[in-house]
This record gives structure tokens, sequence and C-alpha cells, in this order.
């Protein structure tokens, strides 16, 4: 057997309200509750263990991202943790056995691994063993029938049942899904469409033969197809003419020479327009080109200076109008006067007329480039298509393949100059254009556009399309068959597994009932866990069902409960799931739990945890004080820490039993940081603890502060009880007042702990130091005169206290103290 999992502490650091480190210890006393009013940081020692078992390091309130309502796992560390530098974690220690392990999972960054311990522990846990009261009502209200059976049906071990429920229900819902699916026979229709141009929108056998007919009697009305078969002697009658038909030129065959043909001789359209063939317009480039080059050897005769442009170019800037006139030429230096043209406009005139005529020559060689451009792409293009019709002519035609090849050889090895004779080969080219018009024109008469080709191209798509449609019917008659079977095999194995859950509901249903009934004593009915009736096709639901009265059984608990019955329900549903099903980690986590309960309620659940949960280990946080002094008086101190939350300070919660010692005191001062906040709590809790063993009276306090007592109140009943019995307090050296008059008034304390409106009104250490070393002197005074303890009691029949050591019992005398200053 499996030895159990105990929690042996909690450590919080950094981690939501906890700034300081704060470990709770679970070693002597297992046990833990601890009372606060909202708003404490007691939730945030839940939030502590929700955190360190979880899948994904976050809380499940607060998310992964900051999105919405969620705070993401930025949220989990103290906002002054970076600040302080802090580390953020939770750590646990595990016992097992005689072992102690122990994890630790820090609460920043991306990487929040999950300690192995805190594995092991969550992987034990069958139910979650952390109930919240906000929490608790939604298994019962929100929570589908079919999420309820999942949830239950997993914390009694029995997922793997729900599992294969889960996969043959999905596998049904698929299979009647895809029996039921007809988009494969759409599928054809749509092609059945587009293939007959819309003649056909959807598949009948009589409809789509009767197509293939039209198609075939435009080419022999003898042939009829009967099944849309290869062994149809129609369809197969077409298929051999097809084939037949291929060996031969045919329509197309005869349309694509003809193009090729016409590409090179020309031809006139229907429409009276001429379209110019490659012979003419090669003839055309080779003329433009020709008369090109004569222009620019024309044109280079006028200027035959043209080497000379540049100069011209800068003779006409420097001569411009409006420029500065030079006296000399700057190229010979002569005189302008002396120069041919004896005048600077002369000059001008003669740089106008040169600068034209080399214009006129640039515009001559352009026009040359552009035209021996275009000579030589006309010049491929004929060659190119000289090739075509040579691949295309039959053989009948070899004396004019012969003269296309010559032609051909002549054009490619053309160097220019006079071009190649095609008078004869174009009226050659014409008269059998004529003849290929008049074969088309033929077969055009005879079938139109049809062809054995393409009608059997056709007929055998209509084919593929008819086996597809019988492909597709026997696919879904196939699968209606097994979805008809898979629903009664489905049938029968839900049957036999909702006798297995059913039984194990009945092991649960009892403890429920009786938790429940222990709270809700009287007033609980009988809580049923009900499956669906065996002829329900979906076994996968659970219904909670409550026997509300002789006439109203069966019915839903939120129909007919109060608030506090269905919350007592879903407690006692999960407790029962949990002490049945968590039997290697027997640990609860209760927050909050109780909101709903009156005084009555509150007291049955802490005798219930008496009574059924004394082996487990409970933590438990909560805001209710009457609750809380229940649990004190019910459960005993044996196995359970008892303890409060006074306050939550910016280091985190303030506990009851946590006290302000001399160390951390002093090491604030060795921070150079003031300790006048630490001084005057410490100062409370001594007096709180004295006043407490001295039995002294003091006033009552309002409903609202009902307990919290400050300082001067518990120094001035410190002081009435004191002058009540004839014990007065020894002075302390250096103050001139009664010591227990200065603690009411704490000036020092209040001066490094409070908003001072003078300048410089603030405390400082040194003071701090000394007034705290006074307190201890006087502190040190309350001590037993025997012994040396510092515990005292009183009881009721002694008007004096004791020491509270049951060896000693010394009355009370103040003893004499000595200040560590004057030691110093």
């Amino acid at each position: 057997m499996v030895d159990s999992y105990l929690l042996e502490s909690l450590t919080l650091s950094g981690f939501r309200a906890y700034l300081i480190p704060k470990r709770f210890d679970f070693r002597k006393k297992r046990s833990l509750a601890v009372f606060a009013p909202n708003g404490k940081g007691k939730s945030s020692i839940v939030d502590g263990l929700e955190f360190v078992f979880s899948d994904e390091g976050t809380l499940r309130r607060l998310g992964i991202r900051t999105i919405n309502n969620n705070g993401g796992v930025t949220a989990l560390a103290h906002n002054l943790a970076s600040d302080r530098s802090i580390e953020s974690f939770v750590e646990i220690d595990v016992r097992q056995g005689k072992t102690t392990l122990n994890g630790k999972r820090p609460a920043t960054g991306a990487e929040r691994g999950r300690p192995i311990i805190a594995t092991a522990l969550r992987s034990s846990f069958v139910v979650d063993p952390i109930i919240r009261g906000h929490e608790l009502r939604h298994f019962v209200e929100k929570r589908s029938s079919e999420e309820r059976y999942e949830d239950i049906a997993r914390w009694l071990d029995l997922g793997w049942l729900v599992d294969v429920q889960q996969n043959l229900r999905e596998l049904r819902r698929k299979v009647k899904a895809t029996a039921e699916n007809t988009a494969s026979l759409k599928q054809v229709d749509t092609q059945l469409a587009k293939k007959t141009v819309n003649a056909l929108t959807a598949w009948d056998d009589a409809a789509v033969i009767g197509y293939a007919n039209t198609l075939v009697f435009a080419l022999d009305a003898a042939l009829s197809v009967r099944v849309l078969e290869a062994g149809d002697p129609a369809v197969a009658s077409v298929g051999e003419r097809a084939d037949a038909e291929a060996k031969q030129v045919g329509l197309e065959g005869l349309r694509l020479i003809r193009r090729a043909v016409v590409r090179l001789v020309g031809e006139t359209t229907n429409e009276g327009k001429d379209l110019d063939g490659l012979f003419e317009e090669f003839d055309g480039a080779v003329i433009r080109s020709n008369e090109a080059l004569e222009q620019v050897e024309a044109e280079k005769a006028v200027a035959a200076s043209s080497i000379f442009d540049e100069v011209w170019k800068s003779a006409e800037s420097l001569f411009a109008e409006g420029a500065p006139v030079p006296d000399a030429c700057p190229v010979c230096n002569t005189p302008i006067a002396q120069t041919n043209a004896g005048s600077v406009e002369n000059i001008r005139a003669h740089i106008s007329q040169h600068r034209a005529e080399l214009a006129a020559y640039a515009a001559a060689r352009k026009t040359a480039d552009t035209a021996s451009t275009e000579l030589k792409a006309k010049h491929t293009q004929l060659i190119t298509a000289l090739k075509a019709p040579l691949a295309l002519l039959p053989d009948t035609k070899a004396a004019l393949k012969e003269d296309l090849r010559a032609y051909l050889s002549a054009v490619e090895s053309w160097p220019g100059g006079p071009l190649p004779d095609s008078d004869a080969l174009v009226a050659s080219l014409l008269g059998y254009v004529d003849e290929l018009d008049a074969a088309i024109d033929e077969i055009l008469s005879k079938q139109g556009e049809n062809s054995y080709t393409k009608v059997n191209f056709k007929i055998t798509e209509l084919m593929d399309l008819r086996n597809e449609r019988l492909l597709a019917q026997r696919t879904l008659e196939e699968l209606a068959k097994l979805s008809a079977a898979l629903v009664e095999q489905s049938q029968s194995i839900s049957a036999e597994i909702r006798t297995k859950v059913q039984a194990v509901l009945d092991t649960l249903q009892k403890p429920l009932n009786s938790i429940y009934a222990e709270i809700q004593r009287d007033a609980a009915a009988p809580i049923r866990l009900v499956l669906p009736a065996e002829e329900d096709a979906n076994q996968q639901r659970l219904n909670l069902v409550v026997d509300f009265a002789t006439n109203r059984t069966g019915v839903q608990p939120s129909g007919y409960l109060s608030d506090s019955q269905i919350h007592s329900l879903a407690l006692s549903l999960r407790l029962a799931a949990i002490k049945r099903c968590n039997v290697v980690t027997p640990l609860i986590v209760l927050d909050d739990i109780v909101t709903s309960y009156d005084a009555d309620h509150r007291l049955a659940f802490a005798s219930l945890l008496v009574k059924q949960f004394a082996d487990f280990q409970i933590i438990l946080v909560t805001h209710d004080e009457r609750f809380f002094i229940y649990l004190k008086d019910h459960l005993g101190d044996q196995n359970w820490q008892f303890t409060r939350i006074l306050r939550l300070d910016p280091d985190g919660p303030r506990f009851s039993d946590q006290r302000v010692s001399d160390e951390m005191i002093e090491e604030l001062w060795a921070e150079g940081r003031s300790a006048a906040n630490d001084m005057r709590q410490a100062e409370e809790e001594w007096l709180l603890t004295i006043c407490r063993d001295f039995g002294v009276d003091i006033r009552i306090r309002t409903v609202e502060r009902a307990y919290a007592y400050e300082r001067s109140e518990l120094a001035d009943a410190l002081a009435r009880f004191l002058g009540s019995r004839g014990i007065t307090p020894p002075d302390v050296p250096g103050v001139n007042n009664r010591f227990l008059t200065s603690l009411q008034q704490g000036a020092v304390e209040n001066f490094g702990s409070h908003f001072q409106d003078a300048r410089y009104g603030d405390g400082s250490i040194g003071d701090e130091k000394v007034r705290w070393d006074e307190f201890k002197y006087f502190r040190g005074q309350f001590a037993c005169p025997a012994c040396g303890r510092m515990r005292f009691k009183r009881p009721n029949t002694i008007n004096r206290p004791i020491c509270a050591s049951d060896k000693c019992e010394t009355q009370f005398a103040f003893v004499a103290a000595v200040r560590s200053m004057d030691v110093a």
C-alpha cells in the first residue's frame, strides 16, 4: 500500500498579500484554522496551495494573461516584491512515510515549473481538495448534466469509462453525419451541369442517356446509346470512329493548317478588312529600312561637318542673345570685324544654319535605326511562320512543302539587298487556302462543329460521372448500415457502463446524504444521483434530484431548496467525493464555505469535521468569527492550530501569534530604517499579553471594533489594575513620570510613524533606541521573582497574579531590571 502524503509546511514569499516570507508549520498540529475579516490576506493561503498544484502555474480566476477580468500571472507576485528585492515563490514540505520532500515554485517569470512533489500530490487528487465557498453553487446549478456526469465519474476513478462513452458517442455522431451527407451526390450534379453547359442540372439516368444520344445522332442517326458503359455497342462504335478520326486530318487540323498559311499570305475577313501576311509585312520592312538608309546618306552629305557638333553647341551658347559678346574669335583670336562673317549677327546666322543641318541628320539616323530593328523582328517572325506549315502539311502536298523549304532557306541566308522572289509561292499558298476552305465547308455541312473525338470525350466524361455517383451511393448505403450497427453496439456497451457507474454512484450517495444530513439536520431531504433511463440513447448525464415531498419526488434542487440547502448539497457532494476518492492524500482546503449558513448550521458543520473528517488534514480560512469560535470549541487544539489575522501591513498579514521581536527592531535600525511602527506594535502585543495574564478589566468596545484595543487603553487598564492591588511599578531611570503614562502617549513612536505638520517634526533613530531601551527595562520588571519566567495567570479565586508555571506559582512582584545602555 502506498504511504499517504501529509503537508508539513507551507511558505509564502512575495506572493499575493504576503511580502516577507511567512511559514505555516504543520508538523506538530497538522490542521489550521485562520480567522480574518475580508481583505486581510487569508485567502492568499489557499491561493498559495492552488498555485503550487496548478498545471499552468497560475490561479483559475487570474488566468495566464491580463485580459477581461483576469489579472494574469503578474498578479501572483506582491506589488512591492521587486522593489524590495524579495523573491516571489510558494514552497511546500511534504512527508510520505518517513521521507520529507521539498518543492518550491517561483511566482514570477515565464518558467514557473511545478516541483516534482507538487506534481505527485496533484496526480493523487482524484477530486480537487480546494473548496471555495463562491464556487460551490456552480456545480449544483450551473454545470450541465453531462458536465456533472463527467466530473463525478472522474472523481470516482471512472474516467476511462467516460472516455469510452465519449469516443463511442463521437464515432456514432460522425458516422451518422457522414451517412446523411449528400455532398458527394451534389458534387456530381454540379459537374454534370458544368459538362452539359447547364442542359442537365440533376442526375437522371434517362435524361443523361438522352443528352448523349443528341450528340451521337448529329454524327450518325443510326447509332443509339442504351447504357453509359464501355460495353454498349453505340459507345464502343463512337470510340472506334474517334480513333480512326484521330489518324486523319479533321476539322480542327484543317483549321490549324489554314491559320498557319494565312499567317504568311494574309486574307480578307468577312467584314471586308484586309489583313497583311508576313510576306507583305517583311517586304514593307525592307523597303522602309532601305529608304531610311538613303535619307541618312543624303542628310550626312549636307551636314558634312557633323563631327563638330559639340563645337557648334558651345559656339551657340557663346554668341547667344543677351550674352556678353567677345571682341575676338575664341578659337583663332581674330577680331570679330575681321572674320569672314564680319559681325556677331552673321556669326549667329551661320551657327543656326549648321545646327539645323545637324538636327535633320540626327532625325534621319533615328528613323534608320527604328526601321532596322523592325526589319530584324519581321525577319525572325517570317522564318518562324515558314516552319509551321512545313510541320502541318500532309504528304499529298510534297511539292508545296519543297517550295516552302527552298524559300525558308533563302530567307534564313538573306544578307540584305534584293529579296527572294515569293510571288510563285504566295500564289500556291493562296490556292491551298481555297482547298482548305472547301474541305472545311464540306465537313461543316455534314456534321457541324461535332466530331467523333469530341463526342467520345463527352461520353467518357458522362461515364466517369456515372461511376462516381454509383460509388457515392454505395458508400452512403454502407455508412447507413454501419451507423445502425454502431447504435446497437453503443447502446449495449452504454448499458453495461451504466450498471457499473450506478453501482459506484450508490457508494457515493450514502456518504453524501450522511454529510448533508449532518449539516442540515431535520431539513435534510434525501438526495439521489440519477442516471438516465436505460432506453435513453445518451447515458452520459447525471442528474442531482431531491425527494422534496411525497408529491414532489425527483425534482431539481434549485427549484425547491433554500440557498443554504443548495450550498450544503454542493459541499456535501464534494466532501463525500474527497472522502471516497482522495485516499492517498487526505487533505481538504476550505475557503469561506459557511457564507450562507446561520449559527446552527455553522455549529453543525464544526461537529461534522469532528465526526467524519478527524483523519484528514484540514486547512480552513474564514471571515466568520462565530464559526471560528465554534471550531475551537469542537475541535480542540490537539491537532489544530487556531490563529487570527489582526491587520494587513505593507509587509503582509499580521497574525495574532506573530510577535515583533527585539531582533526585528534592531535589524531595521541596522538598515538605517525607522522602527517606530514595529515598536508600537511590540508594545501593544506585550500590553495585551500582560493584561490577559493579569486578568485586568477593560471597557467593552463598540461592535465595529470589538477587539481592536489601542495601546493607550491597555496601558490605562493595566495602571488601574496595579493601583487597585496596591502594586506600584518602579520608576524607569530617566523618565520623570510613570512609564505606563508614557506608554499611553507614545510620543517617540508617534513621531516616527505618523505624519508631522511641523518641519523637522519626524522622529530619529537615536530617540527610538533610547525609548526602546526604556521599554525593555520596564518590561523586564514583569518577571517571576522566584523562577524568572515572564508569563502569569490570575484565577478568579485570587486577587493578585501568580507565575504561570504549575511548579512555581509564586505571587507576582516587580523585580529589579538593568538598562542595556547603563551596562554599555
